[in-house]
Order: C-alpha cells, then sequence, then structure tokens
C-alpha cells in the first residue's frame, strides 16, 4: 500500500494580516457585495434556463402542467 505524506503548511505560510480600517472594511463589503450579486445572477440565468429546457420538453411530449401535478 503506497503511503502519501501530508501537506501541513507553516503558519509563516500565510500572508501577514492587514489590519481593518474603515477603508479595508469597506472594500470587502464592496467584494462581498459583488461576489453576491454575481451568484444571484448566475443563479437567476440557470434557473430561466430550467424553465426554458422544461417548457421544450413539455411542448415536445404534448404535456400540461396538469400532467406534471399527477
Amino acid at each position: 500500500m503506497k503511503t502519501y505524506k501530508t501537506f501541513k503548511p507553516s503558519v509563516s505560510a500565510r500572508p501577514p494580516a492587514q489590519s481593518l480600517t474603515d477603508q479595508r472594511y469597506q472594500d470587502l463589503l464592496k467584494v462581498a457585495s459583488a461576489f453576491f450579486s454575481n451568484e444571484e445572477q448566475r443563479r437567476q440565468a440557470l434557473r430561466q434556463e430550467a424553465i426554458e429546457d422544461i417548457k421544450a420538453l413539455m411542448q415536445r411530449y404534448g404535456l400540461t402542467a396538469q400532467d406534471l401535478a399527477g
């Protein structure tokens, strides 16, 4: 059986921490806000794509919403 060495980063491998000034805090808020906004847009696009796929399949097989309800 092959054994592998585990990687254990040393504490010194971590970049030095920046102090949390008001400007740094505002910058981090902007980055977080942009991230969540992009993720929401991506989620909405995927949702719309799924709806379009479902509608196409329903039309292809002649299904209605009532057929899906059971």
